[in-house]
C-alpha cells in the first residue's frame, strides 16, 4: 500500500492548523479506504493501478501490493473487450456501474459489482480514476443454482405447488397446471389447497398434520377443473429459513389416476386368472414355473402350489423332446397352440389343449412366458371311440354301397328295358293315333252323309205332303163339297183314310217335336218350313192371309222366338237336324 500521513509525525506538527485540519481528514479517509471490506482501487488516467487495499488483494488473490500497483487493470478482466468497453465509458460519462467477470491470481473466476469513477481536482480536471467493488461471486453461484432450481422446478414432470402457511397457494409449476386442467396460473394462485381435494376433512387433517410433524406423504384424491376425479401421491413439507422458523409449505405430487386404474385392472386380472376355470402357468424365460393358478393344480393332481413352483414347465409333458419342440417355438415365434400329452402326479395321462405365449413389455422385450390348459381327455377318448365307430360305419357304408351298386346296375337294365317297351308303345299309340284320325273322319263323313240323308228325307217327306196337300187335298175337299152318290163316298172316305196311313208317320214326328202346337199351327209350321210364303200358304189351306199371319206370331209365340230377330223357317230347319 502507499505511505499515508502518520508514516511522518514531525511533518504533521509543523503544518498550519488550517492545513492540519485538511491532513487529520485526508488521514481519516485513507485508514476508511484501506479499512474498508469493499475492494477499493485508484488507478491513473491511463488506467494503471496507483493504489489498492487489503479487501482487494484479498479478492484477488494477492499477497502484497507490488503484486498488482503498475499494472493495466484490463488485465484482471476475462473479457478484455468488455474491460476496454468499461473503461472508455468511465472516460466519456465519468462513471460506471454494473456486474463484470474477472480472474483471479490463480486463473480462477470471480464476479464483481464495481462502480467506477472519474475523481476531479478543484478545477474540475480529472486526476486518477476510484474503483469501489463487491464480491459477488457466491451470490452469482447461489442465483445461477436457483436459476436451475426454478428451471427443475418448472419443468419438472412432477406436480410441485408452493403455498403459504395459511394453506393458500402462491405457486404452481406448469405440470401441476395440466394435472389439474387449469390453462393459466391465475386459475390456481391465492385459491386454498384445500378447495382441490375431493374431501375437504381429510384435506384439512393432511394439512393439520404437516404443520405439526413437518411433513407428510402419502395417497390423496382430488377433483380436476373439470370435475373429474384424480388421484395423487402426495410429498408435503414445510420450508425453515436459516434460524428454523417456517416460511411456506412445498407440496410434490404424481398423478397416479391411471397407475390405480392398471393396478385395480391387474387385481381384477389376478383374480379372473386365480379362478378361471382354465389351468393357468407363469413361467420364467428359462422354462421354470413361478406362478399356478388353483385350476393348474386341480389339474394336474396336486395340493400345494410350493410342490411345484420352481420346476421345469416341460417337466409336466409325457414327451420331453415334444415338449422341447413347444419352448422353442414360444420362444422363436412368440407363441404355440395345439395338443400335448401330460402326466399327472398320480401318473395318469392327461390330454390337454395348451396355448403358450411370450409376454412383452412396452418395448417388446420378453419378460415371461404364460401358458393355459384345457383338460381334453374326455374329448380325446370319445374322439378315439367315435374314430372306431366311424371305422365299423365305413365298412357298413362299403357293404352298402356295393349293394346300391348292384341294385342300380339292376335298375339301369329295368330301365334300359322299360325304355324299348315305351319307345315300343310310342310306335303303336302312333299307330292307334293315326287309326283314330281316320276313324274320325270316316265318322265325320258318315255322320255327313247321314245327316244328308236324313234331310233328304225330311225334304221327300215334306214334298209329298205338300204334294199330297197341293195336288190331292184340294181335289178331296172339293169331292167333298160335290155331289156324289153313296158310293163315291165310300170311296172318298177310303181315299182319306189311306191317305191318312200314309202321312201319320210323318205327323206324329212333327207332333213329337211340337207337342204344345194345334194340328192346324203343326200344318202352318212344315208349311213354313218347305219355304212357303203366307200368300202360298193360304191358298192351300183356303184361309185368309190374316188367318195365317195370325197363326204364324203364335208359332214365334210358343216357341220362344217373340221379340228376337231370327227366322221362323231357319229355325223350323234348325230343329229337323
Amino acid at each position: 500500500m502507499t505511505d499515508t500521513p502518520k508514516d511522518d509525525p514531525k511533518r504533521q506538527s509543523n503544518l498550519p492548523l488550517k492545513d492540519r485540519d485538511i491532513y487529520d481528514q485526508l488521514l481519516i479517509k485513507d485508514r476508511a479506504i484501506s479499512s474498508s471490506i469493499q475492494g477499493i482501487g485508484i488507478g491513473d488516467l491511463e488506467g494503471k493501478i496507483v493504489y489498492i487495499n487489503d479487501a482487494a488483494l484479498r479478492m484477488w488473490g494477492a499477497s502484497h501490493p507490488s503484486e498488482v500497483i503498475g499494472r493495466s487493470s484490463l488485465e484482471f478482466a476475462k473479457s478484455q473487450e468488455q474491460a476496454i468497453r468499461v473503461m472508455l465509458q468511465v472516460l466519456e460519462n465519468g462513471s460506471w456501474e454494473g456486474e463484470i467477470e474477472g480472474k483471479r491470481k490463480d486463473g480462477s473466476p470471480i464476479f464483481v459489482h464495481l462502480s467506477a469513477n472519474i475523481v476531479y481536482n478543484d478545477d474540475g480536471e480529472p486526476i486518477c480514476t476510484m474503483d469501489s467493488f463487491v464480491d459477488i461471486t457466491d451470490r452469482k453461484k447461489m442465483e445461477e443454482e436457483l436459476r436451475i432450481k426454478e428451471f427443475a422446478i418448472a419443468s419438472s414432470v412432477q406436480g410441485i405447488g408452493i403455498g403459504d402457511l395459511g394453506g393458500n397457494i402462491i405457486y404452481v409449476n406448469e405440470a401441476a397446471l395440466k394435472m389439474w386442467g387449469a390453462t393459466d396460473s391465475s386459475e390456481v394462485l391465492g385459491r386454498s389447497s384445500l378447495e382441490f381435494a375431493e374431501s375437504h376433512a381429510e384435506a384439512l387433517k393432511i394439512m393439520c398434520a404437516v404443520l405439526e410433524n413437518g411433513s407428510w406423504e402419502g395417497e390423496v384424491r382430488g377433483r380436476r377443473k373439470d370435475g373429474s376425479p384424480i388421484i395423487l401421491h402426495l410429498s408435503a413439507n414445510i420450508v425453515y429459513n436459516d434460524m428454523g422458523e417456517p416460511v411456506c409449505t412445498m407440496d410434490s405430487f404424481i398423478d397416479i389416476t391411471d397407475r390405480k386404474k392398471m393396478e385395480e385392472e391387474l387385481r381384477i386380472k389376478d383374480f379372473a386368472i386365480a379362478s378361471s376355470i382354465d389351468a393357468i402357468v407363469i413361467a420364467d424365460l428359462l422354462g421354470n414355473i413361478t406362478y399356478v393358478n388353483q385350476a393348474f393344480l386341480d389339474m394336474w393332481g396336486d395340493d400345494d402350489a410350493s410342490a411345484v413352483l420352481g420346476r421345469s414347465a416341460i417337466s409336466f409333458a409325457k414327451n420331453q423332446k415334444t415338449a422341447e419342440s413347444v419352448f422353442e417355438k414360444i420362444i422363436d415365434h412368440g407363441s404355440w397352440h395345439g395338443e400335448i400329452e401330460g402326466v399327472k402326479k398320480d401318473g395318469s395321462n392327461i390330454f390337454v389343449l395348451f396355448a403358450g405365449n411370450m409376454v412383452t413389455d412396452a418395448h417388446n422385450n420378453p419378460i415371461c412366458m404364460m401358458g393355459s390348459f384345457s383338460d381334453i381327455t374326455y374329448r380325446k377318448m370319445a374322439e378315439e371311440k367315435l374314430a372306431k365307430a366311424n371305422e365299423g360305419l365305413e365298412i357298413r357304408v362299403t357293404e352298402r354301397t356295393r349293394e346300391l351298386v348292384s341294385a342300380n346296375k339292376r335298375l339301369v337294365t329295368e330301365i334300359e328295358e322299360r325304355k324299348l317297351v315305351e319307345a315300343s308303345l310310342r310306335q303303336k299309340e302312333e299307330e292307334l293315333s293315326r287309326q283314330s284320325l281316320n276313324l274320325q273322319e270316316t265318322n265325320t263323313a258318315l255322320k255327313i252323309l247321314l245327316n244328308q240323308r236324313e234331310q233328304d228325307k225330311e225334304d221327300t217327306e215334306a214334298k209329298m205332303m205338300l204334294n199330297i196337300k197341293e195336288l190331292i187335298l184340294p181335289y178331296i175337299e172339293k169331292l167333298n163339297n160335290s155331289r156324289l152318290d153313296e158310293k163315291q163316298k165310300s170311296y172318298l172316305e177310303r181315299l182319306n183314310t189311306n191317305l191318312n196311313d200314309i202321312t201319320s208317320p210323318y205327323l206324329q214326328k212333327m207332333s213329337a217335336q211340337f207337342q204344345n202346337l194345334t194340328p192346324m199351327q203343326i200344318q202352318i209350321a212344315d208349311l213354313v218350313k218347305a219355304g212357303k210364303s203366307t200368300k202360298e200358304i193360304s191358298e192351300l189351306l183356303n184361309l185368309s192371309d190374316r188367318a195365317i199371319e195370325f197363326h204364324r206370331n203364335n208359332l214365334r209365340d210358343k216357341l220362344g222366338l217373340k221379340n228376337k230377330k231370327l227366322n221362323l223357317r231357319s229355325y223350323l230347319l234348325s230343329l229337323s237336324q
